[in-house]
């Protein structure tokens, strides 16, 4: 390229010297020109592959099925700033984009071939045939296969596309696989009931999330796995620096159907969408504390795919009506759908820098949405872009975009016009609020949020005339409804205390209304979802552990808010084990050995099971009293070690009675007593006496028990 460039510039040198001769301030103007020619040159010339371009930061790559390209959209100007055509063999097939910063592959679905695009070339790269229905996943500088029929997962280099170090088996057939922000794959293996993780060629400690067979679905939520099982009605939050979180969901999560709930690949933030598309059941699970809000949505019998999260609203893609139904959380309410194609057609919807992206892949339109839900369309089959077909134009001084020509009377338009499309009907019913005399809509959108003995109900208010209040329903005897009536105006919340954490509850709300005649009436909402006056507990605070006579004695306190649990201690170090303590506190007879110990203790209600507190302790059995035995007029030695055959460090000679401090016993070597073989033995006992500490052999301390074996926990051993 250097040189053809070379001979261009060089041409227009000459013509520029010419000019100056004729005229200075033509001369002038083409100095300007050499610099357009010459960047012209580098950039549309011949070697136009060389060309370095620069996308924008906030931005995503978008496939156009269609026209056989992926085209690179700006994200907050919605514009197309780059595009590439496909490989051939790419071309009408469905394709996948797999995008994490610079690295971007193309995985045809069809044929499972991966390709490299290269962004700063737009150009397509290095390809390899990986498999049909190969899993492709990249993030975090890491990219992984996952063949999850055959139970295989694999690393391989995300530019040359090759394996890194070994692969691994696991039970076919896995579920859909996720990378954390440490770079590790985390795989579901729906046969163990468990999500394995995978990193460096290894595979790790796996989590149990469930039953074995049950219906898995991974999100990574900021960065750690999270794991729903439809058919426990559970969330297991995976933090790899810390114990599983598990919450128990509303247990109309087990009416999903066999393929369980629909969830987002990944969020940007804590809080994981769930839907429940059978019954119009909408969970957002905030993973950070354990608690969640369930509401049930007056949904369309349409096709769904995976709810997504950008701040408090969720959007749900309808590809029935080729748009997205938008839930704002915190306002719990519907707000205006976005279209996409308005038609049916399939959507890839995900979010990326901080913005929502809807794709309609086989055609030209998608929508980016950003957190303030400003909506773009989006013209993916825009040409006058860098990687387009008219890119190696010279553009000229003075030339532009020229303005389109206006369609004449009766011309048909293209089917990718920027022409708003018509919006779809908003799933609220009914669209338009009752006329006079007529009685008004039930209440909407009745959403319970579990609280720490407490349950929360929220709805939409009704529409219509003659509202004078609205009651709660379905309160069952022992459980108070604050308030006992809501006027007209609101808020919109009841809160209902009472209850018993071990049931679920379902409410509804009635509004109260004056007919014609001035009577009373009632209209009453659909029934909530199920709901438990408890939440998750979160981790007990306080752990510590002390030695006794007793044995190791824990104790910690309850966490925050939860009034009832039942606590799972587990220890390891000199010794281990688990115990389930319904208390705060509780002795372990069975541990009494000096030496390093770790305690974690979870809490767990019906409500599930909170993170762990952990503490390690440096364990010291107690000191006792005893008398020196079996010593009379003869030699008792004070050894160094455990061993007779060690140096001895003090000599105590017909002493019997004599007072010792006893610290602990322990085996130690052999020994045999010069005259009886009754007295022969191998425990030895940690003593102080007269300021002298060493190990005796044990039968010439006086402490309870049989002096040849351990005592504990009375006397730990050493």
């Amino acid at each position: 390229m250097a040189g053809q460039t070379g001979k261009v510039i060089r041409i227009v040198r000459v013509a520029v010297l010419n000019l100056f001769r004729r005229d200075r301030l033509t001369g002038q103007v083409a100095v300007g020109l050499v610099g357009v020619l010459v960047i012209a040159a580098v950039v549309y010339g011949v070697g136009v592959a060389s060309a370095q371009y620069r996308l924008a930061d906030v931005g995503a790559w978008l496939t156009a099925k269609g026209k056989g390209m992926a085209v690179h959209v700006n994200g907050p100007a919605g514009k197309v700033d780059g595009k590439t055509d496909l490989v051939p063999q790419m071309r009408g097939h469905n394709v996948k984009i797999v995008q994490d910063g610079s690295t971007i592959l193309i995985v045809d679905l069809d044929t499972g071939v991966v390709s490299r695009l290269d962004p700063s070339q737009l150009s397509i790269g290095q390809s390899r045939s990986l498999g049909k229905g190969i899993q492709v996943v990249a993030d975090s500088g890491k990219a992984y296969t996952v063949d999850s029929v055959k139970g295989a997962v694999q690393q391989i280099d995300p530019v040359s596309l090759t394996p890194v170090g070994a692969s691994a088996a696991l039970p076919p057939v896995l579920g859909q696989a996720g990378i954390d922000g440490q770079g590790t794959l985390w795989v579901p293996v729906s046969r163990k009931g468990e999500v394995s993780a995978f990193k460096d060629g290894r595979l790790q400690q796996p989590v149990r999330v469930g039953e074995p067979g049950g219906s898995l679905a991974l999100t990574i939520a900021a960065g750690d796995p999270v794991v729903v099982d439809s058919t426990a009605a559970t969330a297991t939050v995976v933090r790899p620096s810390g114990s599983p979180l598990k919450v128990s969901l509303p247990t109309s999560v087990r009416q999903s159907g066999r393929g369980g709930v629909l969830a987002p690949a990944d969020t940007d933030g804590k809080v994981v969408p769930l839907l429940v598309s059978g019954t119009g059941s909408l969970v957002t699970v905030d993973t950070g504390t354990g608690r969640y809000t369930s509401t049930r949505l007056p949904m369309p019998k349409h096709r769904y795919r995976a709810p997504q999260m950008l701040g408090a609203k969720v959007y749900i893609p309808d590809e029935t009506a080729g748009a997205l139904i938008v839930y704002n959380s915190a306002a719990n309410r519907f707000e205006k759908p976005i279209p996409v194609t308005n038609r049916p057609s399939r959507l890839d919807v995900f979010v990326k820098d901080g913005m929502l992206w809807a794709n309609d892949p086989s055609g030209p339109r998608a929508v980016v949405v950003d957190r303030q839900g400003v909506q773009k369309d989006i013209n993916k089959y825009k040409d006058r872009v860098a990687g387009g077909p008219k890119r190696r134009t010279i553009p000229l001084p003075g030339d532009g975009d020229a303005p389109p020509a206006r369609a004449r009377p009766g011309t048909p338009q293209s089917p990718w016009s920027p022409q708003r499309p018509e919006t779809p009907q908003r799933p609220e019913t009914p669209v338009t609020p009752p006329g006079p005399g007529e009685p008004p809509t039930p209440p909407a959108n009745v959403s319970v949020t579990p609280g720490s003995g407490t349950m929360k109900i929220d709805f939409q208010p009704s529409q219509g005339e003659g509202i004078t209040g609205y009651v709660l329903k379905d309160v069952q005897s022992g459980m108070t409804a604050t308030p006992s009536v809501i006027a007209g105006t609101g808020p919109y919340t009841f809160t209902v205390n009472g209850g018993d954490c071990a049931s679920e509850y379902q409410f509804r709300v009635a509004v109260q209304y004056k007919d014609a005649q001035g009577r009373t009436q009632e209209q009453m909402s659909a029934a909530s979802d199920p709901v438990r006056p408890c939440v998750t507990p979160g981790a007990p605070t306080g752990l510590g552990a002390k030695a006794t006579k007793s044995g190791a004695q824990v104790s910690w306190s309850a966490p925050p808010g939860v009034s009832s649990a039942t606590y799972k201690l587990t220890w390891s170090g000199a010794a281990s084990g688990s115990k389930t303590v319904t208390g705060t506190s509780t002795t372990l007879g069975g541990v009494w050995k000096n030496g390093s110990y770790t305690f974690t203790v979870t809490a767990a209600n019906d409500a599930g099971t909170g993170t762990a507190a952990r503490t390690s302790s440096a364990l010291t059995g107690p000191e006792s009293t005893a008398k020196v035995q079996m010593n009379g007029t003869s030699n008792g030695y004070i050894y160094s070690s455990p061993n007779t055959g060690s140096s001895k460090n003090a000599t105590m000679r017909d002493n019997n009675g004599d007072s010792l401090t006893v610290h602990c016993k322990v085996a130690g070597a052999a020994y045999t007593h010069s005259s009886d073989p009754n007295l022969n033995g191998s425990m030895y006992t940690k003593i102080t006496w007269k300021g002298n500490t060493g190990y005796v052999v044990s039968y010439l301390a006086s402490t309870p028990g049989p002096w040849k074996s351990l005592e504990g926990p009375a006397i730990w051993e050493c």
